[in-house]
């Protein structure tokens, strides 16, 4: 380079950038979002299929086991009356679908897809042949694909958010660690009809165990 350099007082307030593409950060995230496919979904919990020990936030978008007196709900044959779950609000019957769920400092939760036709009532089996694909931590610091036996997933670091891509017309379902998206497992299934995402905040204990709540991990602008 020849000449000098001159510095220059302008910050980037001072430049013009109305004139050219606005603030980069939403830019730059506009123009990646508009090639990312499936958009990650928006989920929502659906109140009528929850256990009456769960407690749901207010947007129905974060789940957990409340330790008082069972809330006074309507009991339904939609309603889980002794798996403590909760289904989501939205029956997936074909198309491409990815959402993520917060899981960490927890010590035992359970989440994948349901078919929305199963049994709510009593003691359930969560496995492939009653409807239920999940993959599950428990004993702390272990985890789990809900097959039939269970399959031991090969989890090196403690998982702090879990992605799920659903490719219903391919029959696949497959579960990532969502901070790295490194694979965790994937169910080859030909679905029977349509699904419901599913979501159990296992139960928590008096010494303080496991309190922390399931949260759908909402992309916003």
């Amino acid at each position: 380079l020849k000449g000098k350099i001159h510095e220059t007082n302008l910050t980037y307030e001072d430049f013009p950038t109305s004139k050219y593409m606005g603030p980069l950060q939403y830019t730059i995230w506009k123009s990646l979002f508009q090639d990312i496919h499936p958009v990650p979904a928006a989920l929502t919990l659906d109140p009528g299929t929850a256990h009456h020990r769960l407690i749901l936030s207010d947007d129905c978008t974060i789940v957990a086991y409340g330790n008082l007196h069972p809330q006074p709900l309507q009991d339904s044959p939609k309603r889980f009356d002794v798996e403590v779950s909760v289904l989501g609000s939205e029956a997936f019957g074909g198309g491409v679908h990815y959402w993520e769920v917060v899981v960490s400092e927890k010590t035992q939760w359970m989440i994948g897809l349901a078919h929305e036709a199963v049994t709510r009532k009593g003691s359930i089996q969560i496995q492939p042949s009653r409807g239920f694909y999940c993959i599950v931590m428990h004993d702390g610091n272990q985890y789990s694909a809900c097959t039939e036996p269970w399959t031991r997933l090969n989890v090196k670091t403690k998982l702090e958010k879990v992605g799920v891509f659903l490719d219903y017309d391919k029959g696949l379902l497959i579960f990532y660690n969502a901070d790295d998206m490194s694979w965790l497992y994937t169910f080859r299934e030909k679905f029977p009809g349509k699904l419901c995402s599913y979501f159990s905040p296992g139960q928590s204990h008096a010494n303080g165990k496991n309190v922390q709540p399931l949260r759908i991990n909402t992309v916003r602008i």
